[in-house]
C-alpha cells in the first residue's frame, strides 16, 4: 500500500497540469507559481520516496517522466497563448521535443523495445526550463525581477536545447542511422 505513494504523487502532478495552465492563461500568475512550485516539489518527493524505500514500479518509471513532460509542454503552451514567451522560442522548444520523440520511437522500434537513456545535457535543459518558467511567473506576478533574468534563462535553455539535441543525435541518432542504412 505504501509503495503506491510515489505513484499517487505523480498522479497529483498530472492533475496540477490543468489548473496551472488555466491560471497562466487567465493571468492568475501568483496562483500558477504556487501550483508550479508544488508540482516541482512533488517531482522531487516522489523520486526521493521511490529511491529511499525502493518503491519502484513499471507505472512510476513510465508515468513520472510523462507527467514532467506534460507539465512542461502545457506550461509552455499556456505561456505562448498568453504571450508571456515569444513564439519563436516556443517553436524551438517544441521542435527539440518533437525530434527527440521521433528518435525515441525509432529507437524503441529498431532496438527491441530498449529505451534510449536521457543524456546529462537534457537534464540541464530541464533544469533551465523550469527556472525560466519560475522567473516568468515571478515577473508576471510581482514585476520585481530585472527583465534580463528572463533573457538569461532563455539563453540557457537555448544553449542546452542545442547541446542536448546534438548529443542525442550523435549517440542515439548515429545508432538509428546505422540500423536503418
Amino acid at each position: 500500500m505504501l509503495a503506491a505513494i510515489p505513484n499517487l504523487i505523480t498522479g497529483l502532478r498530472f492533475v496540477l497540469v490543468i489548473p496551472i495552465s488555466i491560471c497562466i492563461y487567465e493571468g492568475e500568475d501568483f496562483l500558477a507559481l504556487i501550483l508550479f512550485v508544488v508540482a516541482g516539489l512533488s517531482d522531487g518527493l516522489d523520486g526521493y520516496l521511490a529511491r529511499k524505500f525502493n518503491w519502484f514500479s513499471d507505472f512510476g518509471q513510465f508515468a513520472d517522466p510523462l507527467a514532467d513532460k506534460c507539465l512542461i509542454i502545457a506550461t509552455l503552451l499556456a505561456f505562448a497563448f498568453s504571450e508571456k514567451l515569444p513564439l519563436w522560442f516556443v517553436y524551438l522548444i517544441l521542435s527539440r521535443d518533437g525530434i527527440i520523440l521521433i528518435g525515441a520511437m525509432l529507437h524503441l522500434l529498431l532496438f527491441e523495445n530498449r529505451q534510449a537513456l536521457p543524456n546529462r545535457w537534457g537534464k540541464h535543459y530541464t533544469g533551465w526550463i523550469i527556472a525560466l518558467f519560475i522567473i516568468v511567473l515571478i515577473q508576471s506576478a510581482f514585476q520585481i525581477l530585472p527583465y534580463y533574468f528572463e533573457w538569461i534563462a532563455m539563453a540557457g535553455v537555448t544553449f542546452f536545447i542545442f547541446l542536448s539535441l546534438f548529443t542525442y543525435l550523435w549517440n542515439e541518432g548515429k545508432a538509428i542511422f546505422k540500423q536503418i542504412l
